[in-house]
């Protein structure tokens, strides 16, 4: 009888562990931008030329985030250098962190112009819904159990 009982919480256990850890995905920056792009379409009823606009932000978004993803590989690879190295040279270091601080403003220059220009074409109503989609969205990673003070 015991023999049973342990075997059924191992396998109990194993089950268990696949199913906590098939739930574990991740999922590249494109396919975010996709589902929010497809969620964004949906939620506030976009209509053609919406789309079509949301579209040309996404992917000019998703390039420019590919750029900036790479200056800052480029970047952990040169502090990796720095760091393994017998004497640490700021200047190299600064230089590298610069070259990330470029593609940075760009990108976020172009989400301002690119979110300015689409907040232009909404509705009063479709405006409406994404304030209340933000205001949800600043609560969704907080946790929800909290000790009373």
């Amino acid at each position: 009888m015991l023999k049973k009982t342990i075997y059924g919480l191992v396998i109990l256990a194993v089950i268990s562990s696949l199913l906590l850890l098939s739930a574990c995905h991740h999922y590249s920056p494109e396919k975010r931008t996709q589902w929010m792009m497809k969620k964004f379409t949906k939620d506030l009823n976009l209509n053609d030329s919406q789309k079509e606009q949301l579209d040309v932000f996404k992917t000019e978004m998703v390039m420019k985030g590919r750029e900036l993803r790479v200056a800052y590989a480029n970047s952990m690879e040169e502090l990796g250098l720095q760091l393994r190295s017998d004497e640490f040279d700021k200047e190299k270091l600064g230089d590298a962190v610069l070259k990330i601080k470029g593609p940075q403003d760009e990108f976020i220059s172009l989400f301002i112009e690119k979110l300015a220009d689409f907040h232009s074409s909404l509705t009063f109503e479709q405006k409406t819904i994404l304030v209340k989609k933000l205001d949800k969205m600043k609560n969704h990673g907080k946790r929800r159990c909290r000790i009373s003070k």
